[in-house]
């Protein structure tokens, strides 16, 4: 009989370190979840409702957005066909658990290839959690609400972690693990899915020099094993990624739309629906600071753990991280050399390519690597401290070990225990500090009664009604299931209906101007309104006053019908 090795011995407990850690690191994801973003978020309306009208193109079928061209088809058939039989809200919360539990268990992933300790991974979540209430860069965030890049950033963590596993030990198998979950990345997001890959390229060209000859910790390499690597990566990605890449690449064809309208369309949503997102001329300076503080932190972590590491394979399990991270630096840089601009972005030389590129969110990739990359560096080095003072005293962890030697854990971290809980009770406490009471630009009496309007609508109308809404409209598909004429938030992707939504924006504004010229809104205006838009009903708090009565108000909202002519006239 086979004598027990001590890794078959203690297999059991490496398995039940792993399960509690991705329990620990999952609930902190999902606590801070719920806690900082009250349901509906502010883009699970955008979403949600997209994925209903994707399985049922009755539900609100007069609503442009709607049924526009679909960007995320993968995320859309998963989620629709959960909301044609769950209340929006179940799906919320549902789905937010799913694919923050697939975030978390990535992160701890990623940690394992670092060396880090069970405590150690926990407090990294608890960090990230803490940086993303301080701040961002371009408006990127990870852990909120419900939408398709969670779930492909956990993908893109996991294809990180096979990476640094193909690094390390030379496996062709590996990279091609890697590939799998990046085309899964892609699937779920296209441009979350392929920055990621991307940066990993980058990464793989600028590590090559200095990985042509045997060190410590890592394996020999040569062209031909660059470019087979590099193959099966690429090809197992695209293969998988299919599902999602091509219909998002089917939304930028043009057919035989002039060059004209597609640059129009571009500027639209560059410079001004997503100008938050995409123009780095209309960042505020808080953004910059912040990244700048960040970046030096994580720079300044590097440095330190390096100093602090003893045994000499462990930083090359680190310097991949970096490498990715610069990657994701460049492409960002890169991003605010193209659209950069002190005055009017109309009046910037060749704005129309400028637009071209930055249509595809070149700060995304590192608005969220920096903070995760930070994370698992303070991580690191609150670990290896507590590691070396451990191993000094004879303490033993307090979580069953997995490290990636897979030799016992004798190193103590009660210290690092006691401040994880600290830290997780202080960012829970601080997302409920700071969870909004309602939806920007209302108060908490405005949406009570917001919501009563809409239920209201959603009772009285009838299901193929076009709703009026007011510009600071939120989640009124949602609460109502009716369609709107317009809404600021749900803004197309495709050209068609870029220009289509704005120009129903210029629709609704060359009428109020008309309209109001009298100093109110009269039948006759109501009527055109109809003739134009074919609205039936107008939902309102500021406009007015109206000619007409409202067949429902409340202390905050009114709502208007409109008539049909044949209506009028009798």
């Amino acid at each position: 009989m086979k004598a027990e090795s001590p890794n078959d011995a203690m297999r059991p407990n490496r398995r039940a370190g792993d399960a509690v850690t991705i329990l620990l690191v999952c609930g902190v994801f999902v606590l801070y979840s719920f806690c900082r973003v009250p349901i509906p978020g502010v883009n699970e309306p955008h979403y949600l409702c997209k994925a209903r009208a994707f399985y049922d193109a009755q539900w609100c079928s007069r609503d442009h957005f709607l049924h526009s061209a679909n960007a995320h088809v993968v995320f859309f058939a998963f989620i629709g066909a959960a909301a044609q039989v769950l209340p929006f809200a179940i799906v919320a919360i549902v789905g937010r658990i799913i694919s923050l539990t697939l975030f978390g268990l990535a992160l701890v992933a990623l940690g394992r290839r670092l060396s880090l300790s069970s405590w150690a991974i926990v407090f990294a979540a608890c960090c990230f959690c803490g940086i993303a209430m301080t701040g961002n860069f371009s408006g990127e965030w990870v852990v909120g609400g419900l939408e398709g890049k969670v779930a492909a950033y956990g993908f893109a963590l996991l294809a990180m972690s096979f990476w640094l596993d193909a690094l390390r030990a030379g496996s062709r198998r590996r990279y091609a693990a890697s590939g799998v979950c990046a085309g899964l990345s892609v699937a779920c997001h296209p441009v979350v899915g392929l920055w990621f890959c991307i940066g990993i390229a980058l990464s793989e060209a600028a590590m090559f020099p200095f990985r042509g000859v045997r060190s410590e910790g890592t394996h020999k390499r040569n062209v031909t094993a660059l470019v087979l690597d590099g193959l099966s990566f690429a090809a197992a990605a695209f293969v998988v990624s299919l599902p999602g890449l091509v219909p998002a690449l089917l939304l930028l064809t043009s057919g035989d739309t002039p060059v004209a309208r597609i640059e129009r369309a571009n500027y639209v949503q560059v410079f001004w629906r997503l100008a938050h997102h995409l123009d780095p001329g209309t960042f505020p300076a808080r953004a910059w600071i912040h990244t700048s503080v960040l970046s030096c932190v994580c720079i300044a972590g590097f440095v330190g753990l390096r100093k602090l590491m003893t045994q000499p394979t462990r930083p090359s399990a680190w310097r991949p991280c970096l490498y990715l991270l610069a990657a994701s630096a460049i492409i960002a840089a890169t991003g605010v050399v193209v659209g950069w601009h002190s005055g009017l972005a109309s009046n910037m030389p060749d704005w129309q390519w400028r637009a071209a590129v930055l249509k595809f969110y070149p700060f995304r990739l590192f608005d969220a690597l920096l903070p995760i990359t930070t994370s698992l560096v303070i991580a690191g080095i609150v670990d290896t401290i507590v590691r070396q003072r451990g191993e000094r005293h004879g303490i033993q962890e307090t979580i069953p070990e997995s490290a990636a030697t897979g030799r016992p854990n004798r190193r103590g971290n009660s210290l690092l225990a006691a401040v994880t809980l600290m830290s997780a009770c202080l960012v829970i406490i601080a997302a409920l500090w700071l969870r909004p009471m309602a939806p920007a630009g209302y108060s908490r009496k405005h949406f009570v009664d917001w919501k009563s309007a809409c239920d209201w609508v959603r009772h009285n109308t009838p299901p193929d009604a076009l709703v009026f809404t007011p510009r600071e409209s939120f989640a009124f598909k949602w609460f109502a299931e009716r369609a709107e004429y317009v809404c600021i938030k749900d803004c197309p992707q495709d050209t068609q209906g870029i220009l289509g939504w704005n120009q129903r924006l210029w629709t609704i504004h060359d009428w109020a101007n008309e309209s109001f010229q009298d100093g109110r809104f009269d039948d006759v205006d109501l009527q055109r309104l109809r003739r134009q838009t074919g609205c039936n009903y107008v939902l309102t708090r500021r406009l007015g006053p109206f000619e007409a009565t409202p067949v429902f108000r409340n202390d905050i909202w009114r709502v208007y019908e409109i008539p049909d002519r044949d209506s009028a006239v009798r």
